[in-house]
């Protein structure tokens, strides 16, 4: 009968059981003897049954204590591999619960534990192994490893008593719950610390390699890069993984990879050191190295690779040659070249020293440098020189010099001098150009460049100069000087009629006398075409116009010019007074052209003092010429309309337009005050476009709302120059047509002082006027030289009488003969009569008894604006 399965001490309980029945059977068999012997077989089968089982279960129990006691020899014998495999393990091992006390640890971590101290309950050397984050560690991974599970905490560290500080990585595997009823932890303490040591020290060694600028490297025997550090990774632009491992020629140009390979076999087949000069083309630059290679060699000695250490020597090499072009430059320089100690004793001269000066190299060195002297400079220039090369190091100018055959040359030279790293000089250099034909033609442009080449007199910049000195030295004595400004008069017509040659020896004689006029100490001067000035120094006003008195005296003398003509030069001076007229040069010489272009007003020949007023009316011009340019382009300019009337009935027959300027700040300007600034300026021409084109637009308004009547004509004032345009009659066309003005009811009025040098090409053009239907008329007729012949080659249409004849010509005799006189000429011609300024009613009378066409004035009305001549004249009717 087979059992079940169970264990020993199961079976041993089962048997007991099984006893106690037996014998309880027993016991019931003899209480019933007493019953039938059918029962009592019955009873006795069973307790039969119960011993048989009872012998085989005790045979099956003897089996199984023998089992029982094999299983626990093998456990036994399990239990001491196991420990003795334990204990012999190559690393620190401790069996730990999950509170970190030791349960088991083999020698090695015993020794690592320390001596475990006696009479203590708990094992808990664990923790005095460990310090602060690493007890916090271990703490928590004790406390998550499960059963089965491996977990490593790496780096853990212990500090041993001798001070050591040991690195261990500690492999936790947590065990079954079979080893024993509570969860343990195995712990495999593995040391780290000589493995990180070499580590530490391989880092080391790369930092050290790395913060060399020298490269390091090291090749195998097949060329192939062992070692490279980060300077030559940097040179050739790659990374270490890109370069360890690879062959020269994948990093380095092809040329330089073949020669660094041919250095490596030299010392692999000689396995000796060498030294070499190499060049590495990078990625941006090439360098020059000196390379010392060396064998390789393992523990046996053999050589297994080529190391190398190449320092750079770019800086050197290029200072070598540096050198050699130096040299070279020093030897072959056009230029002299003198190097001296610090006591100016000539160490070294070049070639083109011994050219320059004739002096050998032989013959000066060792000597100063004033040997080559010249004696024409002074003390001064030289104590000036060495001041400026000990505070600046440097210094270049002119040095009068003497050469070895005694003659002179003038040498540009540039002194440098050369200190060490404390300041103190060490040597001058001197670099030096003969420059003796430039000083020479130099001196003769100065010369050129301070004094007139006609006259001989001192220029412009030299007479400001001697001027500003004058000031000076006035201004420091508190004393005054005069200057004379002296223009001559009418100097172009000699020009023009008798030529340049015969002005230029009109200006000769004029400086001349000029100076013949003055004191030796008095400077005069030409500073521009036919303009002089004088410096009186010391000279008051009343000393001053006495000399501008004589000069005027002796310029008046005649002179002969050209075929033996006798001419009288004339002049107008200005003069004006140091400090009070003027504190700048500039200024005072403005004063005193201002005062001689008063005296040319005044009617020439004569001198003008300046005067506060002449500047006053100056700037009042420069204003005016200023704002002009602006009124004409910001249309600040206004056409006004004077009416022309018939003189026997007072009728409208036409107008004048007038311009005035509405000037910001001085209310309406007439023209008397800003035509005359336009035409010296050139803006008379833009200044009667505006208004021709101006006032065209006006009557073309008045032409189309029918205000203005066939037969009446507007005149417009015209300047003489505009007659020079090449295009003025097309320009004139096109403005009539713009503004639909037929050309009859356009009148032209040109000066006769703008007609007196017509030209054959401006008399075409007023002919040309005239036949588009222009009328043409000359204006203030009688003041210029009024002429019949003159008249008859105008063309012209309409005579216009000057209002200070028509003023006159009832009170004064002669003016009433001109009036009359022009009248008749005037009709004898054929031409119209105009007169102006008529502000009686007798002069009218007078006028229209002369035969007079037209008249204008304040008699029939003064110039109006467009509204108001409109308003005035064209809505009122008018007699035919």
């Amino acid at each position: 009968m087979n059992l079940p399965e169970e264990s020993v001490l199961q079976k041993t309980e089962r048997l007991a059981l099984l006893k106690q029945r037996a014998q309880a059977v027993l016991a019931q068999a003899d209480h019933e003897a007493s019953g039938t012997n059918r029962e009592a077989d019955a009873q006795h089968l069973q307790t039969l049954k119960l011993l048989e089982d009872l012998r085989i279960y005790q045979v099956e129990l003897e089996l199984q204590n023998q089992e029982l006691r094999a299983a626990q020899q093998d456990a036994e014998l399990a239990r001491k591999r196991y420990q003795y495999l334990f204990d012999q393990l190559p690393l620190a091992a401790l069996v730990v619960d999950g509170q970190g006390v030791v349960d088991e640890c083999n020698p090695l971590a015993d020794a690592l534990l320390g001596e475990r101290k006696k009479f203590v309950h708990a094992d808990m050397r664990l923790w005095s192994l460990l310090t602060g984050k690493d007890r916090s560690r271990v703490s928590q991974a004790l406390r998550s490893v499960a059963a089965g599970e491996t977990l490593v905490l790496q780096q853990v560290h212990h500090k041993t008593a001798q001070g050591q500080t040991l690195s261990f990585d500690v492999h936790l595997i947590g065990l079954s719950i079979d080893y024993k009823l509570e969860r343990r932890v195995l712990m495999l303490w593995a040391d780290r610390s000589a493995e990180l040591a070499r580590q530490a020290d391989q880092q080391f060694y790369t930092l050290l390699l790395d913060a060399s600028d020298a490269f390091m490297y090291a090749t195998d025997t097949q060329g192939k890069m062992l070692l490279a550090n980060y300077a030559l990774l940097n040179f050739v632009g790659r990374s270490r993984e890109q370069v360890v491992g690879q062959p020269r020629q994948s990093f380095l140009p092809l040329r330089d990879a073949i020669l660094h390979a041919e250095a490596d076999q030299k010392v692999l087949h000689s396995k000796q050191a060498i030294t070499v000069e190499e060049q590495v083309h990078g990625a941006h630059e090439r360098m020059d190295f000196l390379t010392r290679k060396f064998p390789l060699r393992n523990l046996q000695g053999e050589v297994y690779g080529v190391g190398g250490i190449s320092t750079d020597i770019t800086a050197l090499k290029d200072q070598q040659r540096q050198m050699l072009l130096s040299e070279a430059v020093f030897q072959n320089s056009a230029e002299a070249i003198i190097i001296t100690d610090a006591s100016t004793r000539i160490l070294r001269v070049n070639p083109a020293f011994t050219r320059l000066t004739g002096f050998s190299a032989e013959a000066v060195l060792g000597q100063k440098t004033n040997v080559l002297k010249s004696g024409r400079q002074d003390a001064a220039f030289y104590t000036a020189m060495w001041q400026a090369i000990t505070q600046t190091g440097t210094w270049s100018g002119e040095l009068n010099n003497r050469r070895a055959d005694g003659r002179y040359c003038t040498v540009w030279s540039t002194i440098n001098a050369v200190r060490d790293a404390e300041g103190n000089v060490l040597n001058y250099i001197a670099v030096q150009a003969d420059v003796t034909p430039l000083h020479n033609a130099k001196m003769a442009l100065v010369h050129q460049a301070s004094y007139d080449s006609l006259t001989g007199l001192p220029n412009r910049s030299l007479f400001n100069d001697r001027m500003s000195q004058l000031m000076s030295a006035s201004l420091r004595h508190n004393s005054s000087f005069a200057l004379l400004f002296v223009d001559l008069d009418r100097f172009k017509e000699v020009n023009d009629t008798l030529g340049h040659q015969v002005g230029d020896q009109l200006l000769r004689e004029v400086a001349h006398r000029l100076q013949l006029s003055v004191r030796a100490e008095d400077t005069v001067a030409r500073i521009g075409g036919d303009e002089f000035v004088l410096l009186l120094p010391g000279s008051d006003a009343p000393g001053a116009q006495a000399v501008a008195a004589n000069v005027l005296t002796k310029l008046r003398e005649p002179m002969q010019l050209q075929d033996s003509v006798s001419y009288r030069p004339m002049a107008s001076v200005g003069l004006a007074l140091y400090p009070q007229d003027g504190q700048t040069p500039d200024a005072l010489l403005r004063c005193a052209d201002l005062a001689m272009y008063d005296a040319k007003i005044e009617g020439r020949n004569r001198f003008a003092v300046y005067t506060p007023e002449l500047s006053r009316v100056n700037d009042k011009r420069f204003a005016i010429q200023t704002e002009l340019a602006q009124a004409i382009e910001q249309q600040q300019l206004r056409v006004y309309f004077q009416p022309k009337c018939r003189l026997s009935d007072g009728a409208l027959r036409g107008a004048e337009a007038l311009v005035r300027w509405q000037r910001p700040g001085n209310g309406l300007v007439l023209p008397g005050e800003f035509i005359g600034v336009a035409e010296k300026t050139g803006l008379l021409v833009a200044l009667d476009h505006w208004v021709m084109n101006d006032a065209l637009r006006q009557l073309g308004s008045w032409l189309a709302s029918g205000q203005w009547q066939p037969g009446w004509r507007l005149s417009i004032n015209q300047n003489v120059a505009d007659l020079k345009h090449p295009r003025m009659l097309e320009n004139l066309q096109q403005q009539l047509n713009q503004h639909r003005v037929p050309a009859s009811a356009l009148e032209l009025e040109l000066t006769e002082d703008a007609l007196l040098e017509h030209t054959p090409e401006q008399l075409a053009q007023l002919a040309d006027i005239q036949r588009l239907g222009v009328s043409v008329s000359i204006d203030d007729f009688g003041t210029g030289y009024s002429s019949l012949a003159y008249l008859r080659q105008l063309p012209v249409s309409v005579i216009k009488i000057d209002q200070s004849f028509v003023k006159g010509m009832l009170t004064h005799e002669n003016d009433a003969v001109l009036v009359q006189t022009i009248v008749d000429m005037a009709h004898n011609l054929g031409h119209m009569l105009v007169a102006e300024g008529i502000e009686q009613e007798t002069q009218r009378q007078h006028l229209a008894g002369l035969g007079v066409e037209l008249g204008q004035g304040f008699l029939f009305d003064p110039a109006l604006d467009a509204q108001a001549f409109a308003q005035r004249w064209l809505t009122a009717s008018q007699p035919s």
